[in-house]
């Protein structure tokens, strides 16, 4: 039960605490005061869509919050599973800071807005005049005979297997598609893989092979160029015998002269040098390798990476080899698209299998439902002024879709003489409120829902009929939490209580402030909703006729 609400800053509302009592609750005030702002405040704080410019001052923080009552409820597992904590007096609380960013949390801990909506669907119903015109849409015709039928959860689960369902076979069309093009491209793919790796290519390969080359080209000139260096120095007739001759000169005077001792000794360090030079050289001409067909076979390879650099429009044996890994990955791939295929195929086929007995099991609770479920409404039809009313469920199955394979359409008669026919077809406005009205106060009896919200119900209704809608909406009230907005003196004299929307003008801006009646103010609103602005005698008599007939 809905225990108090709290507006703070919204629209017209600057400040607002209003307590909430059991049973009906009528509201009540002149067009245009504001009557459907607390509707929208109520849907806020469930979770609806929060749009621009609901904040009264823009620079401020506009917070909506209910408080109710949920000892009776049984909602303690879902709070459980929410990891929220569970309080009997649970608060909702949705705020809306400058800048345009909304928080939503329940006793206090910050929750998901799938959260507030998902727990405010399950404590209250909300039904405005939009909800009625919606009453011709088959889908939301399917949808109350789903909650009447207690078929919601299991058609959710359908829905999610339905979706599942259809993103397995795109995934399947999309596989079949990538096999197909794989093997239609699987021999080029082969012959591009085995011809890079036959290449066994190395990184920077390329650099070092046309080094290679260039001394291979030049191997006669190195070769010759050692060995003359190798018999020039230490050679018959090289330097450094000539050294040596000059060394055993220098040898006996070096005894005596310190001069010609350094002169000796740097003489010995030059013959040193050129001995372990004429060694190098003579190693390195002995090293140089003469062979021409190496020299080609460097440049057939220098050849092969350029071409292979050309054919695949690549740079270096980097990007070669990059291009290998991305082959062996694809061919990888490849070889698992049958696997994959396999796998979405049996998938398909689960979630058909799957999504075919859920479905034929809804559809059979939903036959089961549609004829007790009409007859249902058709009582409740005579009882608020249609003595002849029809009401039916023309029920079919149809192509597989998200809420099933049924098709439910209304049809509907008001007069004896006529064969029923499609809701909006032949319903008045006010034989669509009735129709949905009776519907209301059935899904909400099977669904027990603790708080049902009606915004103005009683439209295109008045006199005896107004008071049958009145006397339901309260027997609604005695099971429930009933809050009707309505221009009707006869449903709101039937209400437990009774609060009153004003608009108020203070300092150049608009005020709608909402208070609850006691029973003179009571008796003078039902009396103004009577005759007008002026309140005569007689207006005042007739309600408190009105009231006492509660």
């Amino acid at each position: 039960m809905l225990t108090r609400i709290t507006i703070t800053n919204y629209l017209l509302i600057g400040e607002l605490d209003l307590e909430w009592s059991a049973g009906m609750t009528a509201i009540t005030g002149e067009t245009g005061s504001g009557k459907s702002i607390l509707v929208g405040a109520l849907e806020l704080a469930m979770g609806a869509r929060a749009d621009a410019g609901l904040a009264r001052d823009p620079q401020k923080r506009c917070i909506i919050e209910l408080e109710l009552d949920l000892a009776r409820l049984g909602l303690k597992a879902w709070f459980a599973e929410q990891e929220l904590p569970y309080e009997d007096r649970t608060l909702l609380r949705r705020q809306l800071d400058p800048g345009g960013r909304s928080r939503a949390f329940i006793n206090d801990t910050p929750v998901r807005l799938e959260q507030l909506r998902e727990l405010g669907e399950r404590l209250i119903h909300v039904h405005s005049q939009h909800h009625t015109l919606l009453l011709n849409d088959p889908r939301f015709q399917l949808g109350l005979v789903d909650r009447v039928a207690g078929q919601e959860q299991p058609v959710e689960q359908l829905r999610q297997t339905y979706t599942a369902w259809r993103e397995a076979e795109r995934a399947l069309a999309a596989a079949r598609e990538e096999e197909e093009r794989a093997l239609a491209e699987a021999d080029f793919l082969r012959f591009q893989l085995e011809e890079l790796e036959q290449a066994r290519l190395k990184p920077d390969e390329l650099a070092g092979i046309e080094r290679e080359l260039e001394l291979a080209e030049h191997a006669g000139e190195r070769a010759e160029a050692y060995r003359a260096l190798d018999e020039g120095t230490g050679g018959e007739d090289g330097v450094v015998p000539a050294l040596q001759k000059l060394r055993a000169l220098l040898a006996k005077p070096a005894r005596v002269d310190e001069a010609a001792a350094a002169l000796l000794s740097r003489l010995e360090s030059s013959i040193i040098e050129l001995k372990d030079l004429a060694t190098e050289a003579a190693a390195l001409a002995d090293a140089v390798e003469l062979d021409p067909a190496r020299a080609e076979r460097l440049r057939e390879r220098i050849d092969l990476l350029n071409r292979l650099e050309q054919k695949h429009r690549v740079k270096g044996s980097e990007g070669l080899i990059a291009l290998l890994e991305d082959l062996r990955t694809r061919s990888v791939r490849m070889g698992a698209l049958g696997e994959q295929r396999e796998e979405l195929e049996a998938r398909v086929n689960e979630l058909a299998v799957s999504y075919e007995k859920q479905a034929k099991a809804i559809s059979k609770a939903r036959t089961k439902a549609v004829k007790p479920l009409a007859n249902q409404v058709e009582a409740l039809l005579h009882q608020l002024g249609m003595p002849h009313a029809v009401f039916q469920f023309d029920h079919r199955t149809s192509d597989p879709g998200p809420w099933g394979i049924d098709q439910v359409r209304a049809l509907f008669t008001a007069n004896k003489d006529r064969a029923p026919a499609a809701l909006d077809k032949v319903a008045s406005g006010g034989e669509l409120s009735r129709v949905m009205l009776a519907l209301i106060s059935l899904a909400a009896g099977s669904r027990d829902l603790p708080i049902v919200l009606f915004d103005e119900i009683d439209t295109g209704v008045s006199g005896e009929v107004a008071d049958r809608v009145g006397a339901m909406l309260t027997a609604m009230g005695r099971s429930r939490q009933v809050i009707a907005i309505t221009h009707l003196p006869q449903i709101a004299s039937k209400a437990a209580h009774h609060l009153s929307v004003s608009k108020q003008e203070e300092e150049g801006r608009i005020r709608t402030s909402i208070s609850p009646l006691r029973d003179a103010e009571r008796v003078e609103v039902i009396a103004r909703m009577l005759s007008g602005r002026k309140v005569t005698e007689q207006a005042l008599e007739n309600a408190r006729v009105l009231l006492d007939q509660q």
